[in-house]
């Protein structure tokens, strides 16, 4: 998790701009889109472990 006092915020910020060759649209672009894949893949996880609870709880009632 990133410092409080922003340090390793403003480092991210650097490496992603640097990373799209300065283009500062192009690395808002590239987080947001990061920023969905994660979102998908938490969603996908509660899916599962949503599957997985009532899969537990049927067992144990049986």
């Amino acid at each position: 998790m990133p410092d409080a006092d922003g340090d390793t915020y403003e480092a991210a910020i650097d490496e992603a701009i640097a990373t799209c060759n300065s283009d500062m649209r192009g690395a808002l672009k590239a987080l947001l889109i990061a920023n969905e894949l994660l979102e998908a893949e938490v969603a996908a996880l509660r899916h599962s472990q949503g599957a997985a609870r009532k899969r537990d709880r049927r067992a144990e009632a049986a």
